[in-house]
């Protein structure tokens, strides 16, 4: 069966968050990161400045991409938190 776009970019999402040097939620610099794989997926992120930003299955369904930026919007909707990913240059996933 092949994949939606959204599990495309799901997928993406998690293979970039593994191998960054860095992530930056809404050019705010992440200082750590955990991701939990066992039964669904969890990922909790800690910002610079003391916030979080914890994504679960739901929020990884809902993924979007645009112009370089993984898009995920906060529980409410009303927030939209967007995602960047670093190495030596700003990563880009190839197969979406």
């Amino acid at each position: 069966m092949a994949k939606t776009k959204n599990e495309k970019v799901a997928s993406a999402f998690k293979t970039l968050l593994a191998r960054a040097e860095q992530v930056r939620v809404n050019n705010t610099e992440v200082t750590s990161a955990t991701a939990n794989c066992l039964g669904k997926w969890s990922i909790s992120m800690k910002l610079k400045g003391g916030k979080e930003l914890a994504l679960d299955d739901k929020a990884l369904e809902a993924i979007s991409y645009d112009k370089g930026d993984f898009i995920v919007h906060s529980d409410d909707g009303k927030k939209e938190n967007r995602i960047t990913f670093y190495s030596m240059k700003k990563e880009v996933p190839r197969h979406i």
